[in-house]
């Protein structure tokens, strides 16, 4: 299983418009910030989380051609509003399966309403099916076990996901402020697991480092990436104060499972 950032960056994304800090004026590329989405993929599966505002400019720099589904984390702008962008994917391979929460899929029918009808065999509209997860919800998508597991971001719950395949686990969790009780240990143990880390200065939405930090204690993965990063973070500077198993993670690293 392979795992491709195709952004870490916080909604504003990294440098933030009209920004004159050292992180947005940083000429280390990893300081520069798309929105917060990945790719996990094994030999026969690709899956795309969070279709977010840059996603034509992630696909074309990670060399997309096809999707074998899309999972939401949540309704927010940032994680969903680019989904028109799955149009040439779309044409290549027709409807691509979406999988998210009763609330997200919701909220995508309403701004999407054009992606999720029925009927369009030709070209030239982005399509998509979507499927309904439950809490917790075990499924599979291709050669990949995905499980659902509930956290909070500031006062909504979300989802985290949980990927297995040939044995690697991951754990994905973005846009995380609590993990409630029942979630831990389906989030414990993984081989890399994907945390949310915004900045030093406590959030009511997001974990801070130090709370990320405590959350890494907990969890005991092998190794753990920060995502979801404000202009807060300079990189360099940061994973120099980390501990060896924990680093931020930057915009087109790829880490093989």
């Amino acid at each position: 299983m392979k795992l491709i950032f195709l952004g870490t960056g916080t909604s504003y994304g990294v440098p933030y418009v009209g920004c004159d800090c050292a992180v947005c004026r940083s000429d280390d590329p990893r300081d520069k910030r798309l929105r917060a989405s990945v790719l996990v993929e094994s030999g026969t599966t690709r899956l795309l989380v969070d279709t977010t505002p840059d996603l034509r400019a992630q696909l074309l720099r990670a060399d997309v051609a096809s999707l074998s589904a899309i999972l939401w984390t949540h309704s927010h702008n940032d994680h969903i509003i680019g989904l028109d962008d799955i149009r040439p994917l779309s044409d290549r391979c027709g409807y691509i399966p979406g999988y998210g929460d009763a609330d997200t899929l919701a909220h995508l029918n309403r701004v999407f309403d054009y992606i999720f009808l029925p009927g369009r065999e030709h070209g030239g509209f982005p399509r998509a099916t979507a499927h309904l997860v439950a809490p917790r919800q075990h499924f599979s998508v291709g050669d990949i076990a995905v499980t659902a597991i509930p956290i909070r971001h500031g006062r909504r719950d979300i989802f985290a996901y949980r990927f297995q395949s040939g044995g690697s686990v991951l754990v994905y969790a973005t846009d995380c402020s609590h993990i409630p009780d029942a979630s831990w240990e389906l989030m414990r143990a993984a081989d890399v697991l994907v945390l949310d880390a915004l900045r030093h200065r406590e959030h009511p939405a997001h974990f801070s480092v130090a709370q990320a930090l405590e959350a890494v204690e907990r969890l005991q993965p092998r190794h753990t990436f920060f995502t979801h990063i404000a202009h807060d973070l300079a990189h360099e500077a940061t994973n120099a104060a980390l501990p060896p198993s924990v680093a931020l993670a930057y915009d087109t690293l790829s880490v093989e499972l």
